[in-house]
C-alpha cells in the first residue's frame, strides 16, 4: 500500500441551494399571518421581554427626536437658473448668510409684492 493511498480522503460538503428570498409584499404577509396566530398571552410574554430587556424598547416608548434641519416651509420656492451680473451677486452675498432672501425680499419690492407667509 503506498503513502497515498493510506491517507484519509477528504470530505467534500455540498450546500443546499440558499433558500429563495421573499419579496418585501411577501414577507409582510407572513408576517401578519404570524401576528394574527399569536395568542394573547404570547403577545403579553413577548412585550413582558421587550419592556425587561433594555436595549429592545418598543419604539413609542423611546423618545424619538424629528429630523435635524429646518422646517418645512409652508410656500415652497421654485428653482430658477438666473443669469446676473457679478458685482451685483457680490454686492449681495458680501452682506452676508442671507443674501439669497434679501435678493428675494428687494425682487418682491420691484414687482411690487405684498410679503408671502414665512
Amino acid at each position: 500500500m503506498s503513502k497515498a493511498s493510506s491517507r484519509p480522503r477528504a470530505t467534500i460538503v455540498r450546500r443546499e441551494a440558499t433558500p429563495p428570498t421573499r419579496t418585501s409584499e411577501e414577507a409582510r404577509a407572513m408576517a401578519r399571518a404570524a401576528l394574527a396566530r399569536m395568542s394573547d398571552e404570547e403577545d403579553a410574554a413577548i412585550m413582558a421581554a421587550a419592556l425587561a430587556d433594555p436595549d429592545a424598547q418598543p419604539l413609542e416608548l423611546l423618545n424619538l427626536r424629528r429630523k435635524p434641519g429646518r422646517p418645512r416651509a409652508e410656500v415652497k420656492k421654485i428653482a430658477v437658473s438666473l443669469k446676473l451680473d457679478p458685482d451685483v451677486v457680490g454686492a449681495y452675498r458680501a452682506q452676508g448668510p442671507g443674501w439669497q432672501t434679501r435678493m428675494n425680499d428687494d425682487l418682491r419690492k420691484a414687482a411690487k409684492l405684498k410679503h408671502s407667509l414665512r
